[in-house]
């Protein structure tokens, strides 16, 4: 928490010192993306006498990324999402970059990061259960087609750490699960 605490901070100073190296290039920046979170889970099923299964797995996720252009090849701003996996509803926040990685055309291929931390503000746990989030990473690549205003098309590996507290066993004082979500997150958005 501390270090994500302190790579959003980094990225708000610099984001302002940037600013303030050229104030005649600030313009607001949104990204909207749906998608799909595309994932291979290995777990124990206590129903088949704990033996390990593997499912494929896929989740919603929609977020939003808001920023401000730097330069012409830039964009730092801040994430909001929400992402559904099969038992949690989870909410990331993150600092966020967007990188252009082609200078010319219609068509532009961008690098994107996404830092931050999730929250479980709307899930509903069952009665003595605990969803709690955790940190999230989410780096890829995208293409945008348009000029100031276009389509979106990202491709990115999501990160996702969640913690569930659940309620002890007859033999047990305390129980719980720690879960990493690792996603290939493909998402269809618009830009402007």
């Amino acid at each position: 928490m501390k270090t994500t605490l302190y790579i959003l901070f980094t990225l708000l100073l610099l984001t302002y010192n940037a600013n303030a190296q050229n104030p005649n290039t600030k313009k607001y920046v949104n990204h909207t993306e749906f998608g799909g979170l595309f994932g291979r889970v290995k777990y124990l099923n206590q129903y088949n006498g704990n033996q390990e299964q593997v499912d494929n797995k896929l989740n919603l996720t929609v977020q939003t990324f808001n920023g401000i252009q730097i330069n012409k090849r830039l964009i730092t701003g801040v994430t909001v999402g929400m992402d559904w996996y099969r038992a949690a509803l989870l909410n990331p926040i993150a600092a966020g970059l967007r990188y252009d990685l082609t200078r010319k055309g219609n068509v532009k291929v961008f690098g994107t990061l996404d830092a931050g931390y999730a929250f479980a503000w709307f899930h509903d746990d069952a009665e003595g259960y605990d969803t709690r989030g955790g940190v999230m990473v989410n780096p890829g690549l995208g293409l945008r087609i348009g000029k100031d205003a276009g389509f979106t098309l990202a491709l990115t590996y999501k990160r996702q750490e969640a913690q569930v507290d659940k309620p002890p066993f007859s033999d047990q004082t305390e129980r719980s699960e720690q879960r990493v979500y690792n996603r290939l997150a493909m998402r269809l958005g618009i830009s402007f």
